[in-house]
């Protein structure tokens, strides 16, 4: 296990920063996932990471050592990208063995450790299949086996399971963290699917035009944005321009077209002054419905419109006073079309004031 360190990081392709200044810093055995918008530099940093591009300035440090200058052999990395390419010819197992080879494995042994790099991420069953047999999802998961089978120090992945329907991607994604975690290899995976980062990564980083516009732990991402442009890339948010009242030990009250509400600052180290201009998020999931609420962050008002999701329901719920709330609610009710009243609240806790 070898921990992962890039500073300054910056790559131009033609007149675009590809990346601009990135840093990253990701423990021994941690799986960081990287996210952002299409352009926004990630596989062009999992390819110099990798070794496979060259950046124009800054260092990439593995497990102390500099590796700026090494190919993807010297490192010890293994890459998987979005079309991953395998042996037609040869055999899932095959292919998979080739890895474990290229890894330092003899021959019995490099079958041996494929079988059970296939059986533990549950394609065990694709072993006699030739590669010109699989489809597009098949042969990521058999790269993904590939790449674990050279026991890599760096592991990097680009859209592992991007070709998989949602059952198997989350049967995948599963077994490729349960063998993340045995192995503890240092792992860096870039994908689109925002459950998936949820679920896979120890640490996220958020990117953006080529520049890291956050960091963290998945939990404190999601509810504690820097901003109203990375809340509304983490998932559906209910965003409302609002004036600090006061603000004191990382929360604040603010008013808004809901009227005051008190919530946490999502940074607590530079707190708003009064009278400043802020962002108001509160995230759908946030929002209880009920027929009384509490005397705090409390908004009568009315269902609207509904879409019945299965196990949940997203509301438009309309205030009072105020712009439209976005309300998802768990084993929800019939409430569209309803006459009664309700009111819609939210705990303190799960209000994030934005300072933009």
């Amino acid at each position: 296990m070898l921990p992962l360190r890039a500073t300054a990081l910056r790559r131009r392709l033609g007149s675009v920063a590809a990346l601009a200044g990135v840093d990253l810093d990701v423990p021994a055995g941690s799986t960081l996932c990287v996210i952002g918008p299409s352009g926004a530099g990630k596989s062009t940093l999992l390819r110099v990471l990798a070794g496979l591009t060259t950046q124009d300035t800054g260092e990439v440090r593995l497990g102390g050592k500099e590796v700026t200058n090494q190919t993807p052999a010297q490192r010890r990395a293994a890459l998987v990208t979005q079309s991953p390419v395998i042996f037609p010819h040869l055999t899932a197992l095959e292919n998979v063995a080739q890895g474990a080879e290229e890894g330092g494995a003899s021959s019995a042994e490099a079958l041996v450790r494929s079988a059970e790099i296939l059986k533990a991420l549950g394609a065990e069953s694709l072993g006699a299949r030739r590669g010109s047999e699989l489809s597009g999802g098949m042969q990521q998961r058999v790269a993904v086996a590939r790449a674990l089978a050279t026991r890599p120090a760096l592991l990097l992945l680009d859209e592992p399971f991007s070709h998989l329907d949602v059952p198997s991607r989350e049967e995948a994604r599963k077994a490729l963290s349960t063998v993340l975690r045995t192995a503890g290899i240092t792992t860096i995976i870039v994908t689109h699917e925002l459950p998936e980062a949820y679920a896979l990564a120890d640490q996220i980083v958020v990117l953006r035009e080529g520049k890291v516009v956050q960091s963290g732990a998945p939990r404190d991402v999601y509810r504690r944005p820097v901003d109203s442009w990375v809340a509304a890339f983490l998932g559906a948010a209910n965003l409302l321009p609002a004036t600090v009242v006061r603000s004191a030990a990382g929360e604040a009250i603010v008013r808004c077209a809901l009227g005051e509400v008190s919530g946490a600052l999502a940074r607590a180290d530079a707190p708003p002054a009064d009278g400043a201009s802020v962002m108001v998020c509160i995230r759908p999931e946030g929002l209880h419905l009920d027929s009384i609420g509490p005397e705090d962050n409390a908004f009568a008002g009315s269902v609207i419109s509904s879409v019945f999701l299965g196990n949940s329901a997203l509301h438009d719920f309309q205030p009072r006073q105020g712009t439209l709330l976005k309300v998802l609610e768990m084993n929800p009710r019939n409430r569209a079309g309803s006459s009664a009243s309700c009111c819609a609240w939210v705990e303190p806790e799960d209000v994030v004031i934005l300072l933009s």
